[in-house]
């Protein structure tokens, strides 16, 4: 079970809010600011909060969204339960499958208690959860930061498969002065 990026922005949308704490409302602006996102997705990110009543929306010059709920009260599963529609459900399990081996499926059991494993761990696992633990970065961003810290290839670097760079002359359009490009293109091998 992979969550969407929907589901890590609804995350991290009511962690912001949980972070805010002080129950002043946040505007959409500073939410998605916050989050790196538009306001547009942020929308379309809340509404379904909203219905599930994990965020409320206060009208007004000083409005904006706060939670709906304790930290303590909103776990993984109900944001998971909002976004996706449920915690993890297993396709061939289910009433209406198109499965040959329904009667007689040696995988089905094992599935079904994966997926109460599942639920069991996500409904345990609270915002709370998140505000006790120190902020870490994300083993993923990490890695790309560190790649991105490593110096860039220089000419005399670079690997033997590159060519090297070349020069494209045009014209910048309504000027007479050539616009200079340097290219990079690996060879064929």
């Amino acid at each position: 079970m992979k969550p969407t990026t929907r589901t890590c922005h609804a995350t991290r949308i009511l962690l912001e809010l949980a972070h805010n704490g002080d129950g002043r409302p946040l505007r959409a602006s500073a939410l998605s600011v916050g989050i790196g996102i538009s306001i547009k997705l942020l929308d379309k990110i809340v509404r379904p909060l909203k219905a599930a009543g994990l965020i409320r929306s206060v009208r007004g010059a000083a409005g904006g969204y706060v939670l709906g709920r304790a930290p303590a009260a909103i776990s993984l599963a109900d944001i998971l339960v909002a976004m996706e529609g449920a915690v993890f459900k297993p396709q061939c399990c289910e009433a209406d499958a198109d499965c040959l081996l329904m009667d007689g499926c040696p995988t089905g059991a094992i599935w079904v208690d994966i997926a109460r494993h599942m639920e069991a761990r996500f409904r345990a696992t609270t915002l709370a959860d998140f505000l006790a633990s120190p902020r870490e970065v994300c083993p993923a961003r990490a890695a790309r930061s560190a790649r991105e810290a490593e110096p860039l290839l220089t000419r005399s670097s670079a690997p033997r498969s590159w060519s090297r760079s070349r020069i494209s002359r045009r014209r910048k359009p309504g000027t007479g002065h050539p616009a200079q490009r340097l290219t990079a293109r690996p060879r064929p091998a």
